[in-house]
């Protein structure tokens, strides 16, 4: 298969004109071609160490960024990952340098940012913003907390029934502490409430089952995904523990059915093939069976799901008649209607399954359009390239048309039907598959290993024909009890880049139809998937305008910093000195503007701390009536997923609790060898502003470098109003009743009331609206009496008589150290986004000469983001196992980065006994 966009398009239009392709359809291909070429869109594969994590973990990661045709992008080389918690929060966000499309980080996972809970991680690039937001990478992750044994876990079920037209749930909830003890005769205080609004409560005991049974109405109004179960344990020394209970029912006659045409219409008198989709009420999809009736109640045909809900038929419309499908579904029969057929149209038949070269398409028309006799235009996309087109003439009674297979790269192809008018009249999607991903090996030196032994896996990279291929893999090995796999399917880079990528909404498993297994069977599922969930976002006219829309976000090819400058009438001011400072890492930098007054620096590596400090100066070296405006980067604001949360204490999975459970006995375990934990003692860690000045142990808030960072940009009149109480009223500034007065770097600076209402000589709206959240390192509030008074005791003259509980202080910490110093004129500084941290995965060395004491419980065994296979396709890696009998999983993947991916999993078995000896 080809390797490069260009290589593709052109061996396919030599395809195109070797195979008599006309004028009309060749010249829409090439119109087709350009803005596919113009407009080529990016696809992301992120690759990570676990899929799961705990408190404290580091998340490794690899990213894969690759043009359409999946070769590695030659557009950007600047990509950013953020996580975000479960309230659409971004926690952390970094930009990642590429290379040859590739690059890697981690992120560290500190408890204090990243509690227990469930998070979304986002990896995209500038260019991706000007295209569908699914189009981004993102997936949903957990990181989870230790166990108490004092708390509890919770085991729902539910049964609905309805009578006379009002439903009910009856409701059996077990109760157990987390080391596995019943909860036996305790007083429970249960709520059920529809979001905020209580719809009933009532005082019950667990008995000596440890159960609570309890039946509710659902008000017809209310959706049961709405519904919470609320359940208070009452204490008399410390504060009521509360647990949260979704209410989930999967109600069988809520099952539906949806149906798909082919092409999207059905037509009366054309035989088309329906796709088919059974889903539960959470969307899942159901396997179903039954048959399609007319309204005679006649069977016309059999229908059975082939996999997850999904299937197809063949029907042929008639005239005054409905139809109905009749599926069997837990025992239950069910019904569903089908779609009216239209009067009028046209349907692409194709059949992807019965040759094995060659796409079979049949274009149908109803009598009316066979009558016109129109030429239509069959145009064939895959991988954002054009490989297939004809012209399609309905005056023919039969059109039939072969594709062959091999102008096709594997992957989603998608044939559109095209009017004269370049309009779209029909559309349906196959997957070409040529079996051609990069066959990955992995061979470990031993069979079974013993603790601390030494693991060498050779790995090997080829072709389907055999051929070795050079390319660049991440590897992770990790326990299998300590960490979870993936069950989405989403982990594999061929089902993520190949498949999902290219599709419409949730897939279900898509992994699933890159496993070994029944090949007709996931050939047809593959097409079924195709009939339902077949879908991107193409504009055709778009395509086709003489004007097309410009795109608002450019590719990044490297971290830059850019900007204007101009005099005080807005005038673009050329070959203007432009000076860069930054530290951590020390670089100065100097450049002239261009004829537009633009400036560019490039070659910079931000790290965590850096900000920039960027001066213009005129040709008399003065910077008097010179401003400077930064180009910076403007955050994507992404919508949030809209999954309901179950908390990690209710019908919590055996694979997850398991993995806590090793994790934190192998904590403990860890903590007795060592000695790193000596006493039980709690810490309560607060919140630092390195380089305060603040006079209290303990201020009431604290907003530190980390609540303030990734921003955007904020004013301090942003940032002040986020304060809880905090108003402007007039020349005032408040705190609830209390005035506030600020203290700068331990300096007196703004009164509350102030007669002058002047600080340092800058006028107090400058203050507020002027000095941005990149000047601010931190901000401490007190309003305390206890703390309160310590302020006034340090700035307020002895003898005033000030009554403390009517004031309260603001403690600013700026990176300048300096207060607020007037803005130096055409100066701008800028704080970017942090590239992530590129460090090494620390992998124990045992030997004999130097052995090591303590316990090794890694969850993650091995990490390595950039093997690479030479020019005979192989890489030899090598690590040592940990301290207990494991079974651990070797996850690689990867690609060439020209066109093809790959990716493979083995086991590797870790036995108890004798430390190995290492030589």
């Amino acid at each position: 298969m080809c390797k490069k966009g260009i290589s593709i398009l052109f061996i396919v239009f030599l395809a195109a004109l070797s195979l008599g392709v006309q004028a009309q359809v060749r010249q829409k291909m090439e119109v087709v071609s350009s803005y596919n070429t113009a407009r080529m869109p990016e696809k992301i594969f992120v690759h990570t160490d676990k899929w799961n994590y705990n408190k404290g973990d580091t998340l490794w990661f690899k990213t894969y960024v690759f043009d359409a045709t999946m070769a590695a992008t030659n557009k950007t080389g600047l990509m950013y990952i953020e996580i975000a918690n479960s309230d659409n929060k971004i926690i952390n966000r970094n930009m990642v340098a590429l290379t040859n499309g590739t690059g890697w980080g981690s992120v560290f996972f500190k408890p204090e940012r990243y509690p227990e809970g469930t998070y979304t991680m986002r990896a995209y690039t500038n260019w991706m913003r000007n295209f569908d937001e699914q189009d981004i990478y993102s997936r949903q992750f957990n990181i989870d907390g230790e166990l108490d044994d004092e708390k509890w876990m919770i085991n729902s079920r539910y049964e609905l029934t309805e009578n006379e037209g009002v439903n009910n749930v009856k409701t059996s909830i077990s109760l157990q502490k987390q080391d596995g003890k019943p909860i036996l005769m305790e007083d429970i205080q249960v709520k059920i409430l529809d979001r905020l609004w209580k719809l009933n409560s009532a005082k019950l005991n667990t008995g000596v089952d440890s159960k609570l049974e309890f039946n509710f109405n659902v008000p017809a109004k209310t959706k049961i995904s709405n519904i919470n179960i609320e359940l208070t344990k009452k204490t008399k020394k410390q504060d009521d523990v509360v647990y949260t209970v979704p209410v989930v029912i999967n109600r069988d006659e809520k099952a539906d059915m949806q149906f798909m045409p082919e092409g999207g219409n059905m037509v009366l008198g054309i035989n088309g093939r329906i796709g088919f989709k059974a889903i539960n009420e959470e969307g899942q999809g159901v396997d179903v069976s039954g048959g399609v009736y007319n309204s005679k109640g006649e069977k016309l045909t059999d229908i059975t799901s082939i996999h997850k809900g999904m299937g197809s038929f063949n029907l042929k419309p008639e005239l005054n008649e409905k139809y109905t499908a009749r599926v069997n579904y837990k025992g239950k029969q069910i019904s569903f209607k089908l779609p009216e057929a239209k009067a009028s149209g046209m349907i692409i038949n194709v059949d992807n399954i019965t040759n094995k070269d060659s796409i079979i398409i049949h274009v149908n028309a109803s009598t009316d359009i066979k009558q016109a006799g129109a030429m239509y235009y069959l145009v064939a996309q895959s991988r954002n390239v054009v490989c297939y087109g004809a012209n399609v003439n309905t005056a023919k009674n039969t059109i039939r048309l072969s594709a062959p297979k091999a102008a096709f790269p594997t992957g989603v192809a998608r044939f559109t039907l095209l009017s004269q008018l370049n309009k779209p009249i029909t559309e349906r999607i196959v997957y070409v598959d040529h079996h051609d991903q990069i066959r990955l090996s992995i061979t470990p030196s031993k069979t079974t290993y013993a603790n601390r032994d030494s693991v060498t896996l050779e790995i090997a990279a080829a072709d389907k024909d055999g051929n070795p291929v050079q390319g660049t893999f991440s590897v992770a090995v990790t326990d299998d009890l300590q960490a979870r796999p993936d069950t989405s399917g989403y982990g594999d880079i061929n089902a993520k880049v190949l498949l999902a990528d290219d599709l419409k909404g949730n897939i279900e498993n898509p992994g699933w139809y890159f496993t070994k297994g029944d090949t007709i069977k996931k050939a047809k599922a593959l097409d079924a998937l195709m009939l339902t969930q077949g879908w991107v976002s193409y504009d055709w006219d778009e395509v086709f305008s003489t004007k097309q829309k410009p795109l608002a976000y450019k590719p990044e090819p490297e971290f830059v910093v850019r900007g204007k400058v101009t005099n005080a009438f807005n005038k673009k001011l050329e070959k203007t000195n432009v000076i860069l400072v930054g530290k951590d890492p020390s670089v100065i930098l100097e450049t002239q503007t261009n004829e537009d007054g633009e400036f560019l620096f490039t070659g910079l590596t931000p790290s965590d701390t850096v900000r920039y400090h960027i001066q213009a100066k005129n040709k008399r070296d003065k910077a008097f009536n010179i401003g400077t405006k930064l180009e910076e980067f403007i955050a994507p604001v992404f919508t949030s997923v809209q999954q309901r949360q179950v908390p990690l204490y209710v019908n919590i999975d055996t694979a997850r609790l398991v993995a806590i459970r090793t994790k934190q006995l192998y904590n403990a375990e860890e903590e007795k060898v060592s000695g790193t934990k000596l006493k039980e003692v709690t810490i309560k860690e607060r919140k630092i502003v390195q380089g305060s000045k603040t006079l209290v142990e303990e201020p009431d808030l604290t907003l530190n470098k980390e609540d303030l960072e990734g921003r955007g940009k904020l004013t301090l009149r942003n940032i002040l109003n986020k304060i809880p109480g905090f108003t402007f009223k007039g020349r005032r500034t408040m705190i609830g009743d209390k005035f506030t007065h600020f203290i700068v770097d331990g300096r007196f600076e703004l009164s509350s009331g102030g007669a002058t209402g002047r600080v340092s000589g800058l006028d107090r709206n400058i203050i507020f609206d002027h000095i941005g959240v990149e000047d601010i390192k931190g901000i401490e509030v007190m309003t305390t009496d206890k703390n309160v008074i310590k302020y006034i005791e340090r700035f307020v003259p002895i003898g005033a008589l000030v009554n403390v509980s009517e004031h309260s202080f603001i403690e600013i910490t700026t990176y300048s150290g300096k207060g607020f110093t007037k803005q130096i004129p055409g100066a701008e500084v800028y704080q970017p986004p942090v590239f992530a941290a590129k460090k090494e995965f620390y992998s124990p060395q045992y030997t004999v000469k130097k052995p090591t004491v303590g316990v090794d419980v890694r969850a993650t065994i091995f990490w390595s983001p950039n093997v690479v296979t030479d020019e005979k396709g192989k890489a030899t890696i090598g690590f040592y196992t940990a301290d207990k009998t494991a079974t651990y999983t070797v996850n690689v993947q990867g690609s060439n980065m020209e066109g093809l991916v790959g990716a493979q999993q083995t086991k590797l078995n870790v036995k108890a006994g004798e430390i190995a000896v290492n030589k």
